[in-house]
């Protein structure tokens, strides 16, 4: 699972003393000359990195993500992903609030995806998606779960938002042709979603407090990633559909000891080890991360929640960060 790493600029060697020192006994003064130092080693940064050039993913296939963050990102985007094929962006997984930014950042098109796939209807996985979709015409197949009496399902959620008469964003609705598939949480088996002669999409339910939720796996010719979503890690029938996956994304927002509702929505680090390890994940990555005051996120002692991972999985394992790109092969 080789990645490809943020490109940094190479470290610029300390300015030698006796230079400064020279300046002082020349008249020069030093402050003004750091200053100018400074300047210039910004112009050259800045000249030989040009903005957003390091986030782009050429890899044959390649997951980008574009939010690692959870409900408490402290500093993070939300849940966001793109799967490249051939340098072009096409599934992307999930849509929370700061995706617009990095979407854009990555070079990534509306006007390439082939699939937009939410997990759910939190804002942290789909607050973006009016957006990402405004001001362009497009046409958009967007898939996620059924309903419940507090949640809509994926066709109520494009139809409040764009496509009834009061929608609250119609005015896309007018420049926008939507499709969506409806995943069936409560069917127990994996669903079809997506494919063609590249693509393969697949999704089920998957256990999440009261939040109809979906789990995908996409693949890719012989390349594969699962993307978990938010869940307690209790259905097999996820383990089973991401066997042997080349990569898991995991959101991994929960410590080891959650108390109330986070417990209830969200596996423990231990949990997630042993899953990954029963499916037999070439790779894991863990996103999602969620830090705050509160001990019940994983964010608030990560190598204390990573180490309860570890103890049941051994392979390869990265922290998610924003724009970060990883090679599928």
């Amino acid at each position: 699972m080789p990645c490809v790493p943020l490109t940094r600029p190479a470290r610029i060697r300390r300015v030698d003393r006796t230079l400064l020192q020279n300046t002082r006994e020349n008249g020069v003064n030093a402050k003004v000359f750091r200053l100018c130092v400074v300047g210039l080693l910004c112009t050259f940064i800045l000249s030989a990195y040009p903005p957003y050039a390091w986030a782009k993913c050429d890899s044959p296939v390649a997951l980008q993500i574009l939010g690692s963050g959870g409900p408490f990102g402290a500093g993070r985007a939300s849940s966001g992903y793109i799967v490249w094929i051939d340098g072009v962006s096409r599934i992307m997984v999930d849509a929370g609030g700061g995706t617009f930014a990095q979407f854009h950042k990555a070079g990534a098109q509306i006007s390439d995806l082939r699939l937009i796939a939410l997990s759910h209807f939190h804002p942290d996985h789909s607050s973006e998606i009016p957006s990402l979709l405004w001001p362009r015409a497009s046409t958009v197949h967007i898939a996620g779960p059924s309903g419940n009496e507090g949640y809509p399902s994926v066709d109520r959620f494009v139809d409040g938002l764009f496509e009834a008469p009061d929608a609250v964003f119609r005015v896309l609705g007018q420049r926008v042709t939507f499709s969506t598939t409806t995943v069936d949480v409560l069917a127990g088996q994996p669903v079809e979603i997506f494919s063609d002669e590249q693509v393969r999409v697949r999704g089920i339910g998957v256990p999440h407090g009261d939040v109809p939720t979906v789990g995908y796996r996409v693949d890719v010719g012989d390349a594969s990633v699962g993307f978990s979503s938010d869940q307690v890690g209790t259905n097999p029938a996820y383990t089973e559909l991401v066997r042997d996956v080349d990569l898991l994304i995991v959101h991994f927002a929960a410590s080891e000891n959650p108390v109330g509702r986070t417990a209830t929505l969200h596996a423990r680090p231990s949990v997630w080890g042993q899953m990954a390890s029963d499916a037999q994940a070439g790779g894991v990555v863990l996103s999602h991360v969620s830090q705050s005051s509160q001990e019940s996120h994983s964010g608030s002692d990560l190598d204390g929640s990573v180490a309860h991972f570890r103890s049941h999985y051994d392979g390869p394992l990265m922290i998610a960060e924003d724009l970060k790109c990883i090679a599928i092969e």
